[in-house]
């Protein structure tokens, strides 16, 4: 299984920015984060502000004087910039890059400062490049959303989500032998219904079929539609 990056921030120039890198690691739970040469301190008040509940990361932030130190204890490295700067690398998108990991390494993604990214000489230190595609005409990002970006696409690897899913807060949906019923009931009525011309019942009835096959209805929905037909039906 692939480990959680370790995030590297190399010389940032705003405490609130940390702050909110800090954010979009926890929202990926990525947990550790090292800053090179910062600029202002990753606890300042302004930081811990931004981090929105992720203090904790901030409080456990390594601090290193230069690059090489920030890299020494790791086993690979990537560069996350949009300028590899003609140098001679592999670079890969950040879902490829995720993906394709080498298993129980420790791993380290390097960001640069707000103002210029990452410089040749850091960038000179990293086994691969990792490229975010984007809009060629503006390809900009702020840190916290590159760092999100990258995050996001380790946390994939690490959970099962379906595609999409039915919110029923709590009620059943109903089976089959429920929704005949109430069809049948309601059925009934339009054939009855004198308003409702002969030759347009059959479609009609069709039409009723489909829409309420299609809803899902729950068991709360269902008598919701039971009471407003026999309100509707009721004669003063």
């Amino acid at each position: 299984m692939t480990t959680a990056p370790i995030i590297i921030l190399v010389k940032p120039q705003l405490a609130e920015n940390i702050g909110m890198v800090a954010r979009a690691m926890k929202n990926c739970n990525v947990k550790e984060l090292r800053v090179v040469a910062p600029e202002q301190s990753p606890t300042a008040e302004i930081a811990l502000r931004a981090s929105s509940k992720s203090e904790e990361i901030l409080q456990n932030a390594k601090i290193y004087e230069n690059t090489k130190e920030a890299l020494a204890d790791l086993e690979v490295v990537y560069a996350a910039t949009a300028r590899p700067r003609h140098q001679v690398k592999e670079v890969m998108t950040a879902e490829y890059a995720m993906q394709h990991t080498p298993e129980n390494k420790k791993l380290g993604v390097m960001f640069g400062c707000e103002r210029t990214g990452l410089e040749n000489e850091d960038i000179s230190l990293a086994d691969k490049i990792i490229e975010i595609p984007l809009n060629p005409e503006h390809s900009s990002l702020n840190l916290a959303q590159a760092v999100l970006i990258i995050c996001y696409e380790y946390y994939k690897t690490t959970i099962s989500v379906e595609g999409k899913r039915f919110i029923t807060n709590g009620g059943e949906v109903v089976n089959k032998e429920k929704l005949f019923n109430f069809l049948n009931m309601l059925d009934s009525k339009i054939k009855v219904n004198p308003k409702i011309k002969p030759d347009m019942t059959e479609t009609l009835l069709r039409n009723v079929n489909n829409i309420f096959t299609r809803a899902e209805l729950t068991e709360q929905e269902l008598n919701s539609l039971y009471g407003i037909v026999n309100i509707l039906s009721h004669k003063d």
